[in-house]
Formats: structure tokens, sequence, C-alpha cells
């Protein structure tokens, strides 16, 4: 018998029941600073994105829900008429009669939340997040965009004029967009209409559901020969991209853009809060001229913006990489950089310590039921289980926050259009590096004087090396260490930069800074070999164990002239050397193994390292002259046969022999 006829209820029943349900709690600002608000109050059901109205008249966003009790928000619109102690309530768009799997039917609110931009139109464009073109930045759909608004502005305004004329009237001064009537957003609008409105996403979403997804096991190539080396990245992963300023963290994502869209699937996203509009305008103008801006949708806010308006930006960025990748499509969203996710979580934590240690520990720590449970100072710091891992309810609520963005990344299974969203956010500062606590020494008792002062002075030169990261003050805009940890334990990898160097040119002469250079040591995937395409699956992990094992050699060698270490240091020197890439030149995937190829086979051995970039670029060019359908065949098949490692070989072989010719010349 269906549930529908078990739990038969009498019209009057339903209608009193979505009459109940149709009234929302009013709730109560406590802080409202910035654009930011707490409050209390408000419906406990109501998801994330939900819109939100003041009794002032502003309008805001539901972003985080603390406890049972305390929610925060930001004001996008009329923030500086909210006044503490003024009611909020949820907006409410209809009422919902569902069937629950143990309650049978019931009835439940289906809360208004608020859009973001995702059409097709907003491709080539620059915007803000709510879709409207930036004028200060000039791009073909930016350009066609307001010459059209311009032109259908004016046809309004000589109909309104040619109207007031006859009936006598003054000429109105404007008309109000709908978003203006609702508040407005607290940012410098431009007036035009947006684009991307023809498609709609929620800005802050839920993330997709575990039996929806589907293992990452495809590979998104970037043309960035550290990263797909060393850190490949999967369809449907987030990973960050972790340096110091000045490291070449936007030069790196700008290139996996180009790089990755090498694919014709692949639409890409960047959201842009770090760049000022003339600078973006600079970098936009290369992957115009290498064909990338068409596929590629622009959020910016300027880096003075208001700090929720630079949220707001990295989350409809991932809106609409959510679009394409739920219409069974692939997308990689660039967010550079996270710091408004963090900064947001420390001033709304910042606002809670001003309402005192009561409001600041209330959410924390939750039981079985799930319910609040009220903490004094003593018990504050009990541990809680966050995703498999004990720490306090603090670092919980905070990962929890930051995970709202983090986890609309998916890989959706094949049931659901098997489509993809990778993410790679850029975060600007510096990883722990892993160095251990001093050891007793006394304890190992089997160990000589001599095994043991050898291990004193390797452990002492790590804690150097630490004590010299922790001694480098945080630049401006950079992350303390901590937050950059807590980001780590919530993604899916970390490819980490150094600050930027020399690199040679082709010629083995140096021609500038080199566009960003890898930490191979702190740089890892949770994603594992899955990622890689096939021929890279087999070259790339024995890279990483090489540098791995040249890291080793450099601690416990005897000493400097120790023929070992002299051996693995000259390798690696070859392995870097061979990784170092121009800005605005990603890799086809076919030179990328022909490179990894060559340095394993030892090809490059007898080549300085200095000149191993312009000896494997004269390698891949003969390649290209001589044998083009042996690229050709590796870039179809993504992976190395016989007869293709053969043609390497002989390729590189006759390059060594000339080079020893040349030099037998000269000499």
């Amino acid at each position: 018998m269906s549930i529908f006829k078990q739990r038969t209820m009498a019209p009057n029943q339903l209608a009193t029941l979505r009459e109940l349900e149709s009234k929302v709690s009013l709730g109560r600002v406590l802080w409202c600073k910035d654009s930011l608000a707490i409050m209390t109050g408000i419906n406990p059901d109501a998801p994330l994105g939900t819109k939100l109205a003041f009794v002032s008249g502003g309008s805001g966003i539901l972003l985080w829900h603390r406890s049972d009790n305390l929610a925060f928000a930001i004001v996008a619109g009329g923030a500086a008429n909210i006044q503490p102690g003024e009611g909020v309530e949820c907006k409410v768009k209809g009422i919902l009669q569902v069937l629950d799997d143990t309650k049978g039917p019931i009835t439940r609110k289906e809360y208004e939340l608020m859009q973001a931009p995702a059409g097709e139109s907003l491709y080539g464009a620059v915007v803000n997040y709510i879709g409207q073109p930036i004028q200060e930045i000039d791009t073909p759909a930016n350009r066609n965009h307001i010459a059209k608004h311009k032109s259908e502005q004016a046809a309004a305004a000589a109909l309104a004029a040619a109207d007031a004329e006859a009936a006598g009237q003054q000429q109105p001064r404007g008309v109000m967009t709908s978003w203006e009537e609702e508040g407005g957003p607290d940012v410098a609008g431009s007036g035009l209409s947006g684009l991307g409105l023809e498609r709609l996403k929620p800005l802050i979403n839920q993330q997709v559901a575990m039996k929806n997804r589907e293992q990452i096991t495809e590979s998104l190539f970037t043309g960035v020969k550290g990263l797909d080396t060393l850190t490949p990245l999967g369809r449907g992963a987030s990973l960050l991209v972790i340096g110091p300023n000045n490291s070449g963290k936007t030069t790196l994502a700008l290139d996996a853009l180009q790089g990755c869209q090498r694919d014709s699937s692949i639409r890409c996203v960047l959201a842009s809060t770090t760049l000022s509009a003339k600078d973006l305008e600079r970098r936009l103008k290369d992957l115009d001229a290498a064909g990338c801006l068409s596929s590629t949708a622009v959020f910016f806010a300027d880096p003075n913006a208001p700090l929720p308006a630079k949220l707001a930006t990295l989350m409809a960025a991932a809106a609409a990489g959510e679009r394409v990748r739920d219409e069974g499509g692939h997308s990689l969203v660039v967010l550079d950089d996270l710091s408004p996710l963090s900064n947001t979580w420390d001033s709304l934590v910042m606002g809670l310590a001003e309402l005192g240690q009561a409001k600041l520990r209330e959410g924390l720590i939750k039981n079985e039921a799930g319910q609040d449970v009220d903490l004094s100072p003593q018990t504050e710091q009990e541990l809680v289980d966050y995703e498999g891992m004990l720490v306090s309810g603090a670092v919980a609520q905070r990962r929890g926050f930051f995970s709202v963005l983090f986890l609309r990344a998916a890989k959706m299974h094949a049931a659901f259009g098997g489509g993809s969203m990778t993410l790679l956010p850029l975060v600007p500062g510096r990883p722990a590096s892993g160095t251990k606590a001093a050891l007793d020494l006394s304890k190992y008792t089997t160990l000589t004087e001599e095994q043991k002062e050898k291990m004193r002075q390797v452990l002492e030169k790590k804690r150097a090396a630490e004590a010299a990261v922790m001694a480098l003050s945080v630049g401006p805009g950079e992350l303390k260490t901590e937050t950059v940890e807590e980001f780590i334990s919530i993604s899916d990898g970390q490819l980490v930069l150094e600050p930027s160097m020399s690199a040679p040119s082709s010629s083995g002469s140096v021609q500038g800074p080199v566009a960003f250079s890898v930490n191979p040591k702190l740089s890892i995937t949770r994603i594992g070999s899955r990622a890689y395409s096939k021929a890279l699956e087999q070259l790339a992990p024995q890279i990483r164990l090489d540098l791995a094992q040249a890291e080793d050699a450099r601690k416990f060698a005897a000493n400097q002239e120790d023929p070992v270490l002299k051996k693995y240091e000259a390798y690696s020197q070859r392995i870097a050397a061979a990784l170092q890439q121009q800005p605005g030149q990603p890799v086809p995937l076919q030179d990328l193994i022909v490179t990894l190829f060559a340095i394993q086979e030892g090809l490059a051995d007898s080549v300085p390292a200095k000149e191993v970039p312009g000896f494997l670029e004269e390698g891949l060019r003969a390649l290209r002259n001589e044998q083009p359908q042996l690229l050709a065949d590796i870039a179809r098949s993504k992976q190395l046969t016989a007869q293709s490692e053969r043609g390497i070989v002989q390729a590189f072989t006759a390059l060594l022999k000339q080079r020893k010719s040349q030099t037998d010349v000269s000499a």
C-alpha cells in the first residue's frame, strides 16, 4: 500500500500545515560591519546562499550557520542603514509537499537563493559577480555589449523624451534595475545590463552528493611542465597553487588556462581579485592572442573592492563552472586568490569576539543528536571528529566554511552527465616545511658516536632551514602558514612555488625571470597516478622518485665531495632545468613526454644543466622537422611505443654527435 494512502490527510489539515510552514523566523542583527553581518534567530533549515531581507530595506545572502542560533551573512545592499537589533528574515520562494522516507507526506519551505550569471554570453567578457561588464577592461565581448547597451539606452532616452514632450512632462532621469530595487550590491556598478543571465546557478551551491560523483580518473593536461609532471590535475579535483608574492602563481594559472584549451572540450573561468583592471587587461590580451579568451569567462573584483564583493566574485566563478559541469561538459575554474575566503572568516570571528566570549564559543561542538553543546572556558578546546581528523571545534568550523567552496569541485557520475568542474585556487603564502622536532639521540644505543654526530648535523641543518622560513615576514596580502595548512587539509593536493629565479634561454644565456619555480618536495597530489595520461603515468612518478633520492643524498652525504651526492645533484639539476619554461608558453603533451623520456634515458647526461633547456628544444625541433608523424602518434595515443622510443633516441643521439663535432672543431 502506498505511503500516501497510509497517511491520508484532510484538505484543511494540509492547508493548516502550509500556513504554518510559510511563516519564517524573524531574526535579529547582532553585528554589522564592512558589509558583513552576524545574526541570531533566523531559520536554521535555510540553505547557504538564501536571500535575506532586513527591516531597514537592505538585502543579504546567508553565508554560514555558525550554530542553531547564530548565522553569518554578506550584506549585498543597504549596509549603511543596517543597525544592530533590527530584524532580518529569509526569503521564501514557496511551500512544497514532499515525501519523506520515514514521515510520509510533509511540507517544507523552498527558500529563494541568490543566483549568479552562468550563461554562454559570459565567455570572452570581463564582468563583476552580477554579470555587469567592466568598462575599464577592453575585450571584444565587453566592447560589443557596451556599444549595444549605449545604443539601446540612447534609443530609449529619445523615445522617453519624445513621449515627455508630447505629454508636456519633464524627462525622466533614469530607470533603476531590478537588482537596484532590491537594495543593490555595494559595488561600483556600471549601470550596464548583465551578461550570462540567460542561464543562472546558485551563487553558493550545495556540494554534490557522493552517490552522484565518480572517481577522478581523467587527466586535465595544462601544458605547465612542473604541474603536469609532479602534481597532475584530474578532472573534478581541487589543486592549490601555493607561493609567496612574486612567485608566479598568476602566470602559472593563466598558462594552465591557455594550455588546457588545446582540448576543445574544456571551458575556462577565471576569478581575479588581485590584479588591477590595467594589469588584467594586459594579461588577457595574451590569452586573446593565443585564441583562448573566447572560451574563457572572467569575473573581476578590484583589489580595493569590499571583501564581500571579492568573495562573491570567487563564488560566481564557481557557479559558472558548475553550469558547464552539470550540462555534461568540463570546466577549469581558476581562483586568484583565496584571501577573501580566509579574510571573511577572520572578520566574522573577530565580530563574534566583540560580542563576547560566550558567542565565540557558541556552536563549536555538537552532541550526537546534532545539538549545540554549551561550552565553558575550560572545555572550549575539546576535540571533535572532522572528516576523520581530531581537531578543535574552532578548526572544524573554519574547515567547514572553507569546504563550501572547495567541495563544489566534482566529477559527476555518468548517470548525471559525466561532466566535471576542476578548481585551481591560488594561495598567497608558504606551507609548513615538515621539519620534525629535535630527536633525543641518547636513546639510540646501537649508533656509534660518529653516526650520532652525523645525524645531529643533519637535524641541525633542517632546524636552521625551518627557522629561516619561519623568520620570513608574511608579505602584503599573504596568509599565515596555519591558514595555508588549513586549505591544504581540504584540497586534493598542492603545487608549491618558490620565489622567482632566472631561467636559461634556448641558447643557454639568461634572458629574464622564469615564470615559476616548483618545489618538488612539498608539491603532492592525493589523486595519485590516476590523473596521468598513459605515457606520463610511466615516466612522471620516476621523476619524483629521482628527486626524492637526490634530497636524501644531500641530507646524508658524508661530505660535499661524495661521488653519490655529485651524481644525484647533477641529475636533479638537469630535471629542474628540463621542467623550466617561459611565461605564456605551455607545452603540448607530446613535447613533455619526449622531454621526460630523454632525461630518464640519460640522453642529456653529458649536457651541462644550464644548457639542458636549449638541448631539449633542439631535439624537439629535429623531431618536428624529420619525424613529425612520431609526435603526431604520441599526441593521438598519449603513450610511447617501442618505435617512437627508438625515434626519440635516434634524434637525440644525432644531436649529441653534432654537438661533439662542433666542440671538437672549436677546440
